[in-house]
């Protein structure tokens, strides 16, 4: 890799081979991926979810899920100040028929 840095008072200069540039880039590119793949394979294996995540699921608003989980209709777990519902709950209140808008 042939690089030349200069450095002034109030400037700072890199030069850098093209196929040096690319290589940084196809090496960044290719981390990134290995980082997304990684990702969502823990998505897939998530056992919460997130209230946000939640009210997506059943297209509500996070303050239905609020009220869903004051009135005992969802049980959240609280870590950290962050509600937490468990994937299989969830599931299977979005596989019933009955979905309650209070």
């Amino acid at each position: 890799m042939s690089r030349n840095i200069n450095i002034d008072e109030s400037n700072l200069s890199i030069t850098v081979k093209m196929e040096d540039l690319k290589a940084l880039f196809c090496y960044w590119q290719e981390e990134w991926a290995k980082k997304l793949a990684e990702a969502n394979k823990l998505k897939e294996k998530q056992e919460w979810y997130s209230s946000r995540e939640t009210a997506m699921i059943f297209n509500k608003s996070i303050s239905t899920i609020n009220r869903w989980k004051h009135s005992g209709y969802l049980t959240a777990r609280t870590i950290g100040g962050m509600d937490y519902y468990a994937k299989k709950e969830i599931e299977l209140k979005k596989g019933s028929s009955v979905e309650y808008d209070y």
